[in-house]
């Protein structure tokens, strides 16, 4: 991925590594909802009209079960705890070529995103990063952990990662090339367009009251429509001439690897799945990458 002309120092990023929460003994996260513009103009606003009535039309009655991004799913990768690898601690205040990256990439993110909501008219706030190897206070979603992988926390309009945990992706899943992560952080500034936008909390109302399986299937239209986010910023960045041989590629793969069924294996069960089959997680960051319209993320349809 080029990313020789971005400065990412316009992205907020906090580096807690080598940095212990005074809370760390609360436990996980458990469940958390939640994970230079082109495009069309309406999308914004289209996109939060379909998807709140569709959402509240699918489920009546509306605290349910959903995600953080990709940390329910990857929470069921097995010993997990035992082969955690942490990255060099960072208590000196440099900028290493990880922390690079992740600026440089969330400040398109960011680029884009608030010119997709200024072009709508819609107020629009910015996200920002934390960097962690040890359990960390998320600002409103309890003490994360850093097993629990990436995740995207609401109440504060953070994203927390642990670059430890994303080498254990490499290994256990497959993750392989720049763009996999620039995946990762695509879809979790997702569901901080998803919280902008009030789905996030109308999705949580839904949940309320439902049973498990109807929970589960928010949670997995949920995480979808951050997919496809995803790739509707990920065409941003190919229109922009960003994107190397091979990224798209990466990002697919990616995708394809966290499905439920690819984590589950072959005793998966559809109705326990919280973030949707790798052919759906596929699908949906495609049809955000064809289209480069928000407004095309109808998950909930």
């Amino acid at each position: 991925m080029k990313l020789d002309d971005v400065d990412g120092d316009d992205f907020q990023i906090e580096d807690r590594r080598g940095q212990r929460s005074a809370g760390g003994g609360l436990g996980g996260l458990g469940s958390v909802l939640g994970g230079g513009g082109k495009g069309a103009k309406v999308g914004i606003p289209a996109l939060i009209v379909v998807i709140i009535g569709v959402v509240l039309s699918q489920v009546v009655g509306g605290g349910g079960s959903g995600s953080g991004g990709l940390d329910d799913i990857l929470g069921q990768l097995d010993g997990q705890t035992s082969t955690q690898q942490t990255a060099p601690r960072n208590t000196d205040g440099t900028k290493d070529q990880q922390y690079e990256f992740v600026g440089d990439v969330g400040t398109l993110l960011e680029d884009y995103w608030s010119a997709e909501f200024a072009a709508s008219d819609q107020p629009f706030s910015k996200a920002s990063l934390v960097i962690f190897d040890a359990p960390t206070d998320t600002g409103g979603c309890g003490v994360g952990q850093p097993q629990a992988g990436p995740f995207y926390c609401p109440p504060s309009k953070k994203i927390f990662i642990d670059f430890g945990f994303y080498q254990q992706l490499e290994q256990q899943l497959g993750f392989d090339g720049d763009f996999a992560m620039a995946y990762v952080l695509a879809h979790e500034y997702g569901h901080h367009i998803q919280n902008l936008l009030g789905v996030d909390d109308e999705v949580r109302q839904a949940q309320q009251g439902a049973s498990q399986a109807e929970a589960n299937a928010l949670s997995v239209k949920m995480e979808l429509q951050a997919d496809c986010l995803a790739g509707v910023w990920a065409k941003s960045a190919f229109e922009d001439q960003r994107l190397e041989d091979g990224d798209f590629d990466e990002a697919i793969d990616a995708a394809q690897a966290v499905g439920d069924d690819a984590i589950q294996g072959s005793n998966s069960n559809q109705e326990s799945f919280t973030h949707g089959s790798s052919a759906q997680r596929k699908q949906w960051f495609t049809t955000g990458f064809e289209s480069g319209d928000a407004s095309r993320c109808d998950t909930f349809a």
